[in-house]
């Protein structure tokens, strides 16, 4: 119940100085802070300056370090401007968040929300984690980021830091089982030509010379013996 005021104001009428106890004094500093706690504005609400779907989108968005939520809305709201559907932005925020997880894809790599909302689209790709993705017919393994990285997952490679998409693509290659790259063209080996062995020069049988040349064709042809 408020305090009736009307015999301290009398008082204060008829002199100069009014002696109160200190409880009376207790009591109306009481009061007062309780009056000025009810007079006191309620403390400012900051204003979001974001509609709704923008801020569900960002909400799902993996977050990336230094990622600017105003660049993010001005290019969101830019792809709407396009002609893009709000559901169709955050099917692909949520689809991109999914596949951060699957991969495990360190912060430094995700991409900025602005460029996910740019105008390349990349809220439109394919961000099926790889686990879940039928692989290519085609071979197409580098076509995008999103199969590089799913290509390296498969060998067990991961981008290293400071590391740009093409560098990681070179080291997939380089890591690529070679029975997957067609054979190279081979040659059938022909033996190598052997030199004929040089002839030899013929020995010629040395004519016997002297008396002991006759001897030995006495040796060899004896004369017949004579008849008796």
């Amino acid at each position: 119940m408020p305090r009736n005021y009307s015999p301290l104001r009398g008082l204060a009428a008829a002199g100069a100085t009014v002696h109160l106890k200190s409880t009376t004094v207790v009591e109306l500093l009481d009061e007062l802070d309780h009056l000025r706690a009810g007079c006191a504005k309620p403390a400012k609400v900051k204003r979001n300056d974001y509609p709704a779907d923008f801020e569900a989108v960002w909400e799902v968005y993996p977050q990336r370090p230094g990622d600017s939520k105003k660049a993010a809305h001005k290019a969101w709201a830019a792809r709407l401007a396009a002609g893009a559907l709000v559901s169709e932005l955050l099917a692909g925020a949520q689809a991109y968040a999914a596949f951060v997880k699957a991969m495990k894809t360190e912060p430094m790599y995700i991409l900025h929300c602005a460029t996910f909302f740019g105008p390349n689209e990349r809220y439109a790709d394919d961000w099926t984690p790889p686990e879940a993705q039928k692989k290519p017919t085609g071979g197409n393994w580098w076509a995008t980021d999103a199969s590089i990285l799913a290509k390296g997952a498969e060998l067990g490679l991961a981008p290293r830091s400071g590391e740009y998409m093409g560098q990681f693509k070179a080291r997939i290659e380089l890591a690529m089982d070679p029975g997957l790259a067609p054979p190279a063209a081979t040659s059938p080996i022909r033996p190598a030509a052997v030199p004929p062995a040089q002839a030899q020069p013929e020995q010629r049988t040395r004519k016997p010379e002297g008396i002991g040349a006759l001897k030995d064709l006495v040796r060899r042809d004896p004369p017949p013996a004579r008849a008796a």
